[in-house]
């Protein structure tokens, strides 16, 4: 089985050589195609000097996606990797991808974890990320101790992407309307989801990712390159993808371990499900407003409904273990009956997790305080909000039945001013009579977490 690894290059030749001089140390049964985007330095003249690699040579920089795919027409390997020029692999890293890969016939994109990247396949070193001094001792201890470990993601980054030739066929290439790059490697992942393949981190494969090199040396403003393809994205499959290809860990590790049936409102694409059928075995039934959203949902839960939950008949669906509202309850125009209705459906015993956000946040008091309450596309004054609650009024959703086990709080970053203004207002307002004792603290809390059962 031959894989064929295509690299992009736009100067930067010293990455190039390194990232090379590494597979052909820790590589085999593979062809190396490299596509030049346009580069002004040696790389061209370098490229041309290597006798087993396959040369395109573009005349200036037509980006990330059509780069690749001029390379991907050359290739002849059952599997074709994307890697970027700014990598360094490791031993036993393909040899691992592969293995992933073909674990499954539903399997059809593999990556590695790395030191440099977003998400789910980021980890933590301990070498040296400048000299790159003990590299290797570093990833083969923690590949040792991961053989064959895999995990389901919705999200894989391009920096290392492999995947199988005849789901590229199916699913098509990347799509070049997003240009120089970002997010066409997001498309393709949910394109392959769509289609019902699912995607999977190589645990056991490690690369090492420098990150960003060519962009950082170039003329190229990144940040609008990315705020530009992340709306291309939304236009494109009509959602923020990014609020829905992770899981939320610190809502999962409230649901009990014990729980063999879940129910998730706003289940989204199915991260939450795939953590927790991962994690506990469990059946878990969902509920999606979006449609286009429960179309990805239905490939990871056992059952997926897409409805308004408030016009759905919720008696139908038997008993749970523990039901799941994650930044669901404030979107409904009567949470305390769908509560009400949702306590009927948990077995004794069972729980409702909730996580709610906090409109006496120190961001709301400060607006509040200059006489604005400006409704945002996300974040606590989400224009989607219906529903508003503090610490106070949080309780009333509950019925008498469903009894409060946990009440925390998530938290983001806070500057010192706002701490200071927060002790402050504190004795300003008991002066005057006002019950304000939790204020310093509740002010700080960004999302409620809670954890309800019923007796």
């Amino acid at each position: 089985m031959k894989t064929s690894i295509i690299l992009l290059t736009h100067n930067q030749i010293d990455y190039t050589k390194k990232c090379l001089d590494s597979i052909r140390t820790h590589t085999h049964d593979y062809e190396i195609i490299v596509v030049d985007n346009g580069s002004e330095d040696e790389t061209v003249a370098y490229l041309s000097e290597q006798d087993d690699i396959t040369v395109i040579e573009n005349k200036e920089n037509v980006g990330f996606a059509k780069g690749n795919n001029l390379g991907v027409q050359k290739a002849t390997g059952d599997i074709i990797l994307f890697l970027n020029n700014d990598t360094v692999v490791t031993p036993g890293w393909l040899d691992s991808i592969i293995n992933t890969l073909y674990s499954n016939d539903k399997i059809g994109i593999v990556g590695p974890v790395s030191n440099n990247i977003s998400g789910n396949q980021r980890i933590s070193v301990t070498y040296n990320q400048d000299t790159l001094e003990g590299l290797e001792d570093f990833a083969a201890d923690y590949v040792k101790e991961r053989i064959g470990e895999k995990k389901k993601v919705l999200r894989l980054v391009g920096f290392a992407l492999a995947c199988k030739k005849k789901v590229l066929d199916e699913i098509g290439l990347f799509d070049e309307s997003f240009g120089i790059g970002n997010y066409e490697d997001d498309d393709l992942c949910m394109r392959a989801l769509r289609e019902g393949y699912e995607l999977y981190i190589a645990q056991d494969s490690y690369v090492h990712h420098y990150g960003s090199v060519t962009f950082k040396n170039s003329s190229i403003n990144f940040n609008q390159l990315m705020y530009t393809n992340k709306s291309k994205l939304y236009e494109k499959w009509g959602f923020n993808a990014n609020s829905y290809t992770f899981s939320r860990p610190e809502v999962l590790n409230l649901i009990p371990t014990h729980s063999k049936r879940v129910l998730e409102l706003g289940c989204g694409m199915g991260a939450m499900a795939i953590d927790l059928k991962e994690k506990y075995n469990c059946e878990v039934i969902g509920i999606e407003v979006d449609s286009n959203l429960a179309e990805f949902a239905k490939h990871n839960l056992d059952t997926v409904y897409s409805a308004d939950v408030e016009d759905f008949d919720l008696s139908k669906l038997g008993t749970f273990d523990c039901i799941v509202c994650a930044d669901v309850l404030e979107h409904l125009r009567d949470p305390w009956k769908i509560v009400k209705d949702l306590t009927a459906l948990l077995n004794d015993g069972g729980q409702l997790v909730i996580s709610l956000p906090n409109i006496a946040n120190i961001e709301i008091i400060k607006e509040l305080m200059q006489a604005d309450f400006s409704y945002r596309d996300a974040g606590l004054l989400d224009r989607t909000h219906l529903r508003f609650f503090t610490r106070k009024t949080l309780h009333t959703l509950f019925p008498e039945n469903l009894v409060i086990k946990i009440l925390s709080g998530t938290t983001i970053g806070y500057s010192e001013a706002d701490h200071l203004l927060a002790a402050n207002l504190g004795p300003i307002g008991k002066a005057f009579g006002l019950d304000t004792d939790s204020l310093a603290t509740d002010a700080f809390i960004y999302q409620f977490l809670i954890v309800a059962e019923k007796v």
